[in-house]
């Protein structure tokens, strides 16, 4: 295994850490924005930004595990998307948009899990817990996309 090699997943597992910040903002902003109108949504939010919370932390742990210094910030694109869901909470319904922009940040999620978890620079146990994380990641995206649906139902 070469040094290149671990350089490519360690920057592989801080994409995931970064995209994993990004989503957990979104919850945090969708909790705040809708825990007084909609408590079941907010309580998807809480467990979503819990999940997120997870992520990072354990994949922090393979990062430094492989030498590699963890990414403390999300993505700038993350950052932008960031700015143009909390215009589109503004104009119309925020429960909606709150869940549309969390159901893209658990497929960028997956994307990215994807990408890294077969790596060859990856550790055995590395592998494992992605994949486990990876599992979880997944089942999150599945409640944001059925979450996505009902509201879009119930406001056609």
């Amino acid at each position: 295994m070469g040094t290149d090699n671990n350089g490519q997943a360690v920057r592989g597992l801080n994409q995931i850490i970064s995209i994993a910040r990004d989503g957990h903002g979104i919850y945090a902003k969708a909790i705040a924005g809708v825990q007084a109108t909609n408590p079941t949504l907010s309580a998807l939010m809480m467990r979503m930004a819990a999940s997120k919370t997870k992520v990072v932390t354990e994949v922090t742990t393979l990062v430094r595990r492989a030498g590699g210094q963890p990414a403390l910030h999300g993505t700038l694109s993350g950052h932008v998307r960031g700015g143009f869901g909390w215009f589109g909470t503004v104009l119309g319904d925020a429960g909606i948009q709150y869940v549309s922009e969390s159901h893209a940040a658990e497929a960028r999620l997956v994307r990215a899990m994807e990408a890294t978890v077969h790596h060859r620079a990856l550790s055995g146990q590395a592998r494992r817990t992605l994949g486990n994380l990876l599992l979880e990641t997944r089942l999150c995206w599945d409640d944001m996309r059925q979450q996505l649906a009902t509201l879009r139902e119930r406001d056609p």
